[in-house]
């Protein structure tokens, strides 16, 4: 198995300072600011191949073998993210919305190899039945299930989360909690939490909780919360 670990420098957002840090594989890492802040920060994570060459700030994933820059296609394959209410085109089936990354991956042999679990894992969140429906317009709780699957079908080194539970009722949310715990444990990624409050309820133990202030303080919380 390779070991990777996300590395960022540390990025000034307007008013606020986002301080340099890491995610090891198989740790979850709670990164605590405001949703201007995240966009931001996202926005800088996956930015094109050239604007990475044009920007300041670095952020690579790194192993033993190798560093692969932000940008690039192979920290991309590494990457997954679950984000807030994103990822799904509503005039695609479910089938291709879960099969879009590895599309723009350009990779035929991960895309056969997800193509040929997607049945298992959408049978195992219970979404198999409307695969071929288009997705159109659909609820916070699946959202949720095709970023899930995604990264399961990925399997990536790191997984980018945002606050997707956000909005489930409460049957839906506790579900949720139940397949994504399990998924992670599974898959082994390490996870950066973004999140607009220290109490947003994902019940996921961290490692490591980074607060970030508007006047440009910041903090590190110890293991364990």
């Amino acid at each position: 198995m390779i070991i990777e670990t996300l590395h960022w420098d540390e990025l000034h957002l307007g008013h606020a300072l986002i301080p340099a840090s890491h995610v090891k594989h198989g740790e979850y890492v709670r990164l605590v600011m405001n949703y201007p802040c995240q966009f931001s920060f996202m926005q800088h994570m996956f930015l094109l191949g050239d604007e990475c060459r044009d920007s300041d700030w670095k952020m690579w994933l790194q192993s033993k073998a190798a560093s692969h820059p932000s940008g690039t296609p192979e920290f991309s394959k590494h990457i997954g993210s679950m984000i807030h209410h994103r990822g799904i085109i509503a005039n695609l089936t479910l089938r291709e919305n879960l099969l879009l990354p590895f599309l723009y991956h350009g990779d035929q042999q991960r895309l056969e190899s997800a193509a040929d679990e997607m049945v298992e894992v959408a049978r195992w969140l219970e979404i198999d039945s409307f695969l071929d429906d288009k997705a159109g317009e659909r609820t916070t709780f699946t959202h949720a299930l095709v970023s899930l699957a995604r990264c399961m079908l990925a399997k990536p080194a790191i997984i980018v989360a945002q606050e997707v539970h956000i909005g489930m009722p409460p049957d839906h949310l506790e579900r949720f909690r139940a397949l994504s715990m399990q998924a992670l444990e599974e898959l082994g990624s390490g996870l950066l939490y973004l999140t607009a409050s220290v109490d947003e309820g994902s019940g996921l133990k961290y490692a490591r909780t980074l607060t970030v202030a508007q006047d440009c303080q910041n903090s590190e919380s110890g293991k364990g919360e």
